[in-house]
């Protein structure tokens, strides 16, 4: 085993080559990891069109879950002190901070890191160590990155199920300080940061909870994991039409509304969706899309406190990886991966993420459909 096989994306629109590379030898620290399956984000489409800066070539895939092939001796623990060898799960943390800017040393917030790069994101596979990202057959895991030994209970598409979703949710919670029991909870978005961010009210004890989102699979995943109404957007278009429902489904506006959409133009509807003195705590509209108006007077006169909340820190995945552990025998997360795709069909799968065709697709290296 001298070369692996893996998806290379070159420019803006054009489908992704599949190539092949060689697989670096084994420095101190470093690991080579199998890939079980590379989870498709929204982001990843968002690259696709050209819409992320990023340099190119590169290998697409931040969110991944692999089997360790080799480790280096002096490697024997994962990121919490978990002894790991070779044929273990793992999970890792794509991005690596500084730990030199402002927000990483005086505001301890790696997350707020100006010079953050990641697996699948920031690092050309023109460059050492090559092998950087999901979307390929290995990868090769430097010293400085964080990892985590999945438990043994937890199968692989339940970790894999809602991706950097889950723990971008997990953040997002920690900067609100949660939910109090009985909160009403209105999410916009049912892909994976929305149906992570109705977990997590879930498990807070927050009712009612309504899901905004489509297709029609999305949501009924989220009534599967919870959500007490959900509103389809193919049925209700427009955002007055939405905002009159939530109204008549919560008796009014909700004390907490959850932005997970990845489109600004979500955010002017939102507004009208909090309750006076509520919050409204924005997360999916990563990608730089344009400027959207929204009415200041609404935000003052409702006493609205905003937050905004990006990435997340390896704690959140570690936090993950252990609800994972106590909740999934109920909550089943693995029939959340809907869509499954070789390397060669990885056009194909974020093509069909972009159409919202999945609840979640997912990247296996050698998977044939039937």
């Amino acid at each position: 085993m001298d070369k692996a096989k893996v998806v290379v994306f070159e420019k803006p629109n054009v489908p992704l080559a599949v190539k092949e590379f060689d697989i670096p030898e084994l420095e101190e620290g470093c690991i080579l990891v199998k890939t079980l399956v590379s989870g498709v984000c929204g982001t990843d489409a968002h690259c696709y069109r050209g819409q992320v800066q990023m340099p190119v070539p590169i290998i697409l895939g931040h969110e991944s879950v692999g089997m360790i092939e080799k480790i280096a001796p002096d490697r024997k623990k994962d990121s919490v002190g978990e002894p790991v060898k070779e044929g273990d799960r793992i999970f890792w943390v794509a991005g690596h901070p500084c730990l030199q800017c402002y927000s990483c040393v005086a505001l301890k917030d790696t997350t707020g890191c100006v010079n953050r790069r990641s697996y699948g994101w920031s690092y050309s596979c023109a460059d050492y160590p090559y092998l950087t990202g999901g979307y390929a057959e290995y990868v090769f895991l430097t010293a400085r990155s964080y990892f985590f030994k999945i438990p043994d209970s937890v199968p692989t598409d339940a970790a894999i199920a809602f991706g950097c979703g889950f723990p971008t949710a997990v953040k997002g919670f920690e900067v609100i300080q949660g939910v109090q029991p009985g909160q009403s909870v209105v999410i916009q978005g049912a892909g994976p940061v929305g149906l992570s961010s109705l977990v997590m009210a879930k498990l807070g004890g927050a009712s009612p909870i309504v899901v905004i989102g489509a297709p029609s699979s999305r949501l009924e995943m989220a009534r599967k994991l919870g959500a007490d109404e959900t509103i389809d957007l193919s049925s209700l278009p427009e955002p007055e039409a939405r905002i009159s429902k939530v109204r008549e489904l919560l008796g009014g506006e909700a004390e907490l509304v959850i932005e997970a959409t990845g489109f600004p133009e979500a955010v002017s509807e939102g507004i009208d969706m909090c309750k006076t003195a509520g919050r409204y705590l924005i997360m999916g509209v990563f990608s730089d899309l344009g400027p959207v108006p929204i009415n200041p007077s609404l935000i003052v006169r409702k006493n609205l406190r905003l937050y905004g909340s990006v990435f997340w820190e390896p704690k959140h995945l570690y936090q993950v990886l252990q609800l994972l552990a106590k909740y999934n025998d109920r909550l089943s997360l693995q029939d959340a991966v809907t869509h499954r795709y070789g390397l060669e069909q990885s056009t194909a799968a974020i093509e069909d993420v972009e159409a919202l065709k999945c609840v979640k697709a997912v990247i296996q290296p050698g998977y044939e459909a039937s």
